[in-house]
């Protein structure tokens, strides 16, 4: 059941003549199936090792929140430094041996580019296919490596979208205003033309409105700061671009 609460899922403004729409990938558009800690732990089993998803999914979520920066997402060796040594804080007491947990590593980093561990939010194809049949320029901005490019083709997120912009191929990760600034040169439309949705406060809420975007902080489960423009599903988007339409 939806919490209610007295702040507006999406404070709508007077109609602007919006042009394009950007979309974060991971958690707005995509989410790991069934979850970080069942693929973990399916993975961790096929080398001898049974830990209890539960612990397994309350350790990444200590270990995610204690993260720091974002530069990691600049390059793809970068990338896979930053994650084994995320995964070693999840996953290395239960492979004490450095080979054996070099070997899962390799195991899981692997499965994350293949699609049977992606879905996409329910809400996630309707708005992009409402969204392009409305003729907005549509596009993806994302923190991510290249097997971002391969698991997008294999899911159709490329016939779906116009473009698709990932951090460790352009070398500049958000919130850094020049990857919203390739967005917009993609979408041939000016900053205020364009409005960028994510999960990310920081990434891609302040990045976007630092770059003269302006953008909407996807808050699922309405924990988002006062005086934050939010919606609660991606459908909530095209009220907010298009309020008028049906």
């Amino acid at each position: 059941m939806e919490r209610k609460t007295g702040r507006p899922t999406a404070r709508v403004r007077t109609p602007t003549a919006y042009r394009a729409v950007f979309f974060d990938a991971g958690n707005t558009l995509l989410r790991a199936h069934p979850s970080v800690g069942h693929i973990y732990t399916r993975v961790a089993r096929k080398h001898g090792v049974r830990p209890r998803v539960k612990d397994v999914e309350a350790s990444f979520l200590e270990a995610w929140k204690a993260r720091h920066g974002v530069e990691y997402l600049k390059s793809d060796r970068a990338e896979k430094t930053w994650w084994h040594k995320m995964v070693h804080r999840v996953m290395g007491r239960h492979f004490p041996a450095p080979a054996k947990f070099r070997r899962y590593f390799e195991d899981l980093y692997g499965q994350f580019a293949h699609p049977a561990h992606w879905r996409y939010f329910d809400d996630a194809l309707p708005t992009l296919r409402a969204l392009r049949g409305r003729g907005f320029r549509v596009g993806v901005v994302s923190n991510w490596d290249t097997r971002l490019v391969a698991l997008a083709e294999r899911m159709g997120l490329t016939k779906e979208v116009e473009f698709l912009l990932v951090s460790s191929i352009e070398g500049i990760v958000k919130p850094d205003k020049r990857l919203f600034h390739k967005a917009l040169k993609h979408a041939a439309v000016r900053p205020h033309e364009a409005v960028h949705v994510g999960d990310s406060l920081h990434e891609d809420y302040h990045g976007a409105v630092n770059a003269g975007l302006d953008a909407l902080l996807l808050d699922r489960h309405d924990s988002a700061p006062a005086g934050i423009k939010t919606v609660r599903s991606l459908t909530d988007v095209l009220t907010f671009v298009s309020p008028k339409q049906k």
